[in-house]
């Protein structure tokens, strides 16, 4: 349903006025669920911890988000001036790397953000739980700047690469109405986005909510793409299409 307002519904929640400043920024950055303690705790140690510079870092931050996170594997290093929303609807598995400037962000669905063993999250990339939740499998690389926004849902198989710049997800908005504003009509999804097991995702590649990329598969650079994949199949194009199959 459209939005009363003029804007999206996480843009009306920010200009309600039945809530305080407080409860607004309790509620984006921690959920209203874990009350004002959790939020005193999230204060301290991302302010103590978050930036805090070299191997010491390191061992602060893997010792302190373990309070924070809804789990932090052994092994797994989170880097400097990460940046995570609800996280106890955040779960690291064992031996991950998530480099600096990173946002994980869990806030849209309970279901929220999981990195299983050995994912390894370039830096400034954004795993974003818009209103669906996002489930990345083991050994799975993202390149640095890469953007995965969940409307419909989104899974990313075992082994999968994403090159820098790669695109993943996001939704659509309603456009029916003259009177209204484009945001204020809300989005939806056509399904979600499911990337099979060792696939390639080239550089700046764009991939469309509802699609589904086969085993193996390999995107080209710059590629977007608005339809299924089949495994071991080479695409290309705007909008992507089949060059050939994997020999």
């Amino acid at each position: 349903m459209p939005a009363a307002g003029g804007g999206t519904k996480f843009h009306e929640a920010l200009l309600d006025r039945r809530a305080s400043a407080l409860e607004k920024y309790r509620d984006l950055v921690v959920g209203s669920d874990s009350g004002f303690a959790g939020l005193l705790l999230y204060e301290l140690v991302t302010s103590l911890t978050a930036d805090f510079p070299g191997a010491l870092g390191l061992l602060l931050r893997r010792a302190a988000y373990r309070a924070l996170l809804g789990r932090l594997g052994s092994g797994s290093a989170l880097g400097r001036g990460i940046v995570v929303r609800h996280p106890r609807r955040i779960s690291i598995g064992e031996q991950v790397l998530i480099d600096e400037r990173c946002i994980l962000d869990a806030k849209g669905h309970p279901e929220g953000l999981r990195l299983d063993d050995g994912v390894l999250v370039s830096r400034e990339t954004m795993l974003q739980c818009k209103e669906g939740p996002i489930h990345v499998k083991a050994r799975v690389n993202f390149g640095v700047r890469c953007v995965v926004a969940s409307i419909g849902g989104i899974e990313i198989g075992e082994e999968t690469l994403l090159a820098g710049g790669a695109t993943i997800g996001g939704g659509r908005y309603h456009l029916e109405s003259r009177d209204q504003s484009i945001a204020s009509q809300g989005s939806y999804s056509r399904g979600p986005v499911v990337i099979g097991p060792q696939a390639w995702i080239g550089s700046r590649v764009i991939v469309l909510d509802g699609v589904k990329i086969g085993r193996g598969a390999v995107v080209a650079a710059g590629a977007v793409v608005t339809q299924d994949v089949p495994e071991f199949t080479i695409v290309a194009g705007v909008p992507a299409r089949v060059l050939k199959g994997r020999e």
